[in-house]
Formats: C-alpha cells, sequence, structure tokens
C-alpha cells in the first residue's frame, strides 16, 4: 500500500494507516483514495456540501469522524446524534441501523436533499463503518509505522534482531522476519555458542547473529550460563571443555541435543554426528567430575578449572549425518532450515524441468505473452516446483498448499476436481511438480497458483526419466570402485552416457538396455558425492 501510495505528508500516512488492513478491503478504498491521490482518477464527492469534510481525504470516506460530520452537516444530527450513529453501525445491529436510516433520510429531506442521493450516501457510510477507525486512532499508528520504517532504512540490523527476538517463541513470525533481513540484504549467522547470546544481536550494520533462546528446548538459564561461561574463560574447544565449563545444573542430555542438532556447537567437532556420538561418554564424564568435586577429591597439580580432580577421554569422530537429517534438525529446534534446503540436491533437474525458481517470479511474470496481459484480471500458464511446507483447507472442495524452494514460496490453489484428483499428493515435505494459472496474489502482493495437474517430484524422476549423463574422473582413488557399487545398486532401463577420464585420454560410453540404471529421486546428488564425478545431467520429459 505504501508504495502504491507514496505518501508525502504525514497526513497521508494517517489515512493510509486507517485503510490499511492486511489482504484486500472489500470496499476498495485504499486502491481509490491512491488514485485519486495520483490523478489517475477524478476526486468526486457525494454531495457538494461533503467537500469540506472530505476534501482532506481526496472524497473518500477514511476516519469515523467522517461519518459524525456527514450526518451533521447532511442530516442535522447533533455531536451527541452522530456520536450514537457511529455506534450503531460499529455494532451492525440491523434494528439500531433500519431506525437510524429512517432518522438520516427524514433529516436529509428536511434540508431539501432527495432519497435518491440520501440513500447511496448512507450506504457508503454504512459500508465504510465495517472496517473504519477513528482519526486518533490511525495517528497513534501512523506515528508508530513512521517511527519503525525509520529504523528499518537507517539501522536494519538493529532493528531487524531486536524484532526477531521480540517473538523468539513464535517459530513462523521468526522465518517470516528472516525473510524480511534477507530481502534487506543482511547476512544472518547460525547460532554459535562462541559467539551468541540469548538474544538476536547485530554484529554489524549488515550482519546479525542467531540468538540461542530460538533454539529450541534450550531454556533462557542454559543460554546465559553458555555466553557467561564463554565470556569469562573464552572459547570453547570441543564438547567436553564445553560441559566441563557450562553451569552443569542447566545441562542434561536433551538441552545440549537440540544446539548440536541446530548447528550451534558445530566448532566444537568435525560434524553433528560426531559430537551426538560423543555426547553420552562426556556426560558420563562431566557427572564423575561433579563426584568427584562432591567427595572432595582435589586436583593436586591445579590443572582442573574447578579444582576436582580431572578426568579426561577421547571423543571419537564419525562420519556426519545425510543431508536430509541434518537439516531435519534444524527444522526441529530452529523451525526452519537454516544451512541448506531439502531442494539443494536436486536444484539442478528441478530447474531443467520447469526452467526457474519461484525467486523468479517477477521475471516469468514480466515475459508473460501480450495476450495473458489483458482482462480484469491477468494471468499466464506456469509450471513450478517446491517442497510442501504447509496446507490450510477450507469445507471438502478446495485447499491451499504452500510451496517453497528455499528461495521463495508461492501458494497454491486446488479447487473441486483438482482438489479431489490430487489431495493424496498434497502431504507435507513432499516435493511436487504443479501446473496452473499463476496471478497476482491480491493479500500477499505476491503471486499465487492456481493448480491445474500435478505431479510427485520423485514420481517423474522415475518415470520420465530419458538419459543420464556423467562425467567421471577413474584417476581419483576409488572412484572405479564407488561408482561401480552405485551402477550395481541400480539396475534399471534408463541409458547412461559416461565420459571417463583416464591417464591415457578421455572415452564415451553408452549403456542402455539390461545396462542402464534406474533413476529415482536421490540417485543425481548420490553421484554427485562420489570421487571423481563431475558432472550429472539427468533429462526429464515434462509429464
Amino acid at each position: 500500500l505504501l508504495k502504491r501510495a507514496k505518501p508525502d505528508t504525514f497526513e497521508d500516512i494517517i489515512a493510509l494507516a486507517a485503510l490499511f488492513r492486511p489482504g484486500p478491503l472489500g470496499s476498495g478504498m485504499d486502491k481509490q483514495w491512491c488514485d485519486r491521490k495520483h490523478g489517475i482518477e477524478e476526486v468526486s464527492y457525494p454531495h457538494p456540501a461533503l467537500e469540506p469534510v472530505l476534501a482532506p481525504t481526496y472524497g473518500v470516506i477514511v476516519y469515523q469522524e467522517q461519518v459524525m460530520q456527514i450526518a451533521q452537516v447532511l442530516a442535522g444530527y447533533s455531536l451527541g446524534g452522530a456520536d450514537l450513529l457511529r455506534r450503531a453501525m460499529g455494532k451492525k445491529k440491523p434494528e439500531e441501523m433500519a431506525k437510524e436510516r429512517a432518522k438520516f433520510e427524514a433529516g436529509c429531506a428536511e434540508r431539501g436533499i432527495e432519497a435518491s442521493i440520501a440513500t447511496p450516501i448512507f450506504d457508503l457510510m454504512e459500508k465504510f463503518a465495517e472496517y473504519g477507525f477513528n482519526k486518533s486512532h490511525s495517528a497513534a499508528y501512523a506515528l508508530v509505522a513512521y517511527q519503525t520504517a525509520w529504523l528499518k532504512v537507517h539501522y536494519p540490523a538493529e532493528f531487524m534482531a531486536a524484532v526477531l527476538s521480540s517473538d523468539m517463541d513464535n517459530t513462523d513470525k521468526v522465518v517470516g522476519f528472516l525473510d524480511e533481513a534477507r530481502v534487506l540484504g543482511l547476512r544472518v549467522l547460525p547460532p554459535d555458542v562462541n559467539a551468541s547470546t540469548y538474544m538476536f544481536e547485530a554484529t554489524d550494520s549488515k550482519t546479525i547473529r542467531y540468538g540461542l533462546g530460538a533454539v529450541k528446548g534450550v531454556g533462557r538459564g542454559a543460554c546465559e550460563a553458555i555466553a557467561s561461561a564463554c565470556a569469562t574463560d573464552g572459547r570453547f574447544t570441543d564438547l567436553l571443555d564445553f560441559c566441563k565449563r557450562v553451569d552443569a545444573s542447566g545441562l542434561n542430555k536433551r538441552t545440549l541435543e537440540a544446539p548440536i542438532q541446530a548447528g550451534a556447537m558445530d566448532a566444537l567437532a568435525v560434524n553433528r554426528a560426531s559430537l551426538m556420538l560423543q555426547l553420552p561418554e562426556v556426560l558420563k564424564a562431566t557427572d564423575q567430575i561433579a563426584k568427584n568435586r562432591d567427595a572432595g577429591m582435589v586436583d593436586m597439580f591445579g590443572t582442573s578449572p574447578t579444582g576436582a580432580a580431572d578426568i579426561h577421554i577421547d571423543l571419537p569422530e564419525c562420519a556426519e549425518w545425510p543431508l536430509a537429517q541434518k537439516l531435519q534438525g534444524e527444522r526441529e529446534t530452529l523451525g526452519h532450515y537454516l544451512s541448506g534446503h531439502p531442494l539443494d540436491p536436486h536444484r539442478e533437474e528441478l530447474k531443467r524441468l520447469v526452467g526457474h525458481d519461484l525467486s523468479s517470479l517477477d521475471a516469468l511474470w514480466e515475459s508473460r505473452p501480450p495476450e495473458a496481459r489483458k482482462g480484469w484480471r491477468p494471468q499466464m500458464q506456469a509450471v513450478l516446483a517446491g517442497q510442501v511446507t504447509g496446507m490450510r483447507k477450507r469445507g471438502d472442495s478446495q485447499a491451499f498448499v504452500q510451496l517453497e524452494d528455499g528461495r521463495g514460496r508461492i501458494e497454491c490453489g486446488f479447487f473441486g476436481n483438482e482438489w479431489q484428483e490430487y489431495a493424496p499428493l498434497l502431504t507435507r515435505d513432499r516435493i511436487l511438480v504443479v501446473e496452473g494459472e499463476l496471478r497476482e496474489d491480491e493479500f500477499s502482493g505476491g503471486f499465487a497458483l492456481k493448480a491445474k495437474r500435478c505431479w510427485d517430484y520423485a514420481q517423474v524422476c522415475g518415470q520420465q526419466a530419458q538419459r543420464l549423463s556423467i562425467r567421471l574422473d577413474l584417476r581419483a582413488p576409488g572412484a572405479l570402485e564407488r561408482f561401480e557399487g552405485v551402477l550395481d545398486a541400480h539396475p534399471g532401463g534408463t541409458p547412461l552416457l559416461l565420459e571417463a577420464t583416464v591417464p591415457v585420454g578421455i572415452g564415451r560410453l553408452t549403456l542402455n538396455g539390461g545396462r542402464g540404471l534406474r533413476v529415482d529421486a536421490a540417485l543425481p546428488g548420490l553421484l554427485r558425492s562420489l570421487p571423481g564425478v563431475s558432472t550429472v545431467q539427468l533429462q526429464l520429459a515434462r509429464p
């Protein structure tokens, strides 16, 4: 609304605060106000006598006070009577409104205003009263909006850190605020026991550090104990050092698992899987140190900061979790993905299949052909892909599915036959390819898709794979053995085009028929993780 209105006075900002509602206003008065302000629509008045009342708002009823003034000017209401009219409209009681309508029309008739003019004016006032504010209320909103907008423009990192901290317990709001921070060009650093405090903090004008308090399962006391220990004795070196130095009363297995899964302890070991492997033995060791201290067993060499007899253990290491498990841990503890996205292993295939990601919808919309720009509600045919992150139903015949790909999001509406046909596919975390009508969304200011057809991406990979091309350097240690292992585990009919580099040159080989591959959604990512593999291209036919 601000972008469309371009307010140039504080009076304008007050009017916008009164007109603004999330979603489209049924009355369309916000659009009418903007069009009249910028000369797109001519300013007019329901009656010439109302020009002094409505001139400041371009002939549009914006405030409750204007309703009262209209009743006074046209129908001769007293101040008290006008206030009773305002209250009657706010309560929306039909019997009271019928009495006020008769009173208004009678007052207008006494002043020579015909019913054909008075009745539409009363209808307009009644329509406005469904959502109207008084001007003092609007002025208070406008002042807060102006102040926060100024802070957001001039101190974006500090402002967004404060906003994030104010709603740390509300995951949906945190996710929305993080998206807004990235739109502002801010970098959001992950939680870190060696750097984070309880709240989000601005580390510089372009960077925000994630607050430990936003990690689910870690209480404020534990967060403050971690920050205090780090500030007093310096950075933690490993998990054992961490557990020795942080007040044990605030730590337990569950409290420690949460920051590990969130990535807040990544600096304490080679990976999160190793930290989780070390956790049981570390907790045993720190428990024994506490028992030694309670029993009076003193470290005679003074090497333990607690004074108790110290214990040293070996900290084992292991391979990292699969990406899906790592990201699942982040979502469970942070409410969203932070270090990556489940679509990351599939981006090349999805880009080749669909042609764009959800961050490119503005460019896609601007590229639509001339015939798609016509009509009262322009639209275009589009095919999109993303992961289902939420769904809301309306009755038994429609549902709205939130698709997200880590770079953007869109809501897809499934109605009638489409809802009945594709309902089994609309489950959380499933990756979907959806074809439908793309249009501008009045609620969000972005885009929405009215779905016509829908496919499960995993099924598309299995059924529509035409060819898999791989570039492999067989000089890399273990490359041939690992590659052969994947081939043996995925026998199928999809042709494989292999370009292999060996010490004497480069050779190309096509395997098909019984020597082809069985393709699934995870196969390209698995192949890319093998030693010596530099390129993997899966050619998919659009369903």
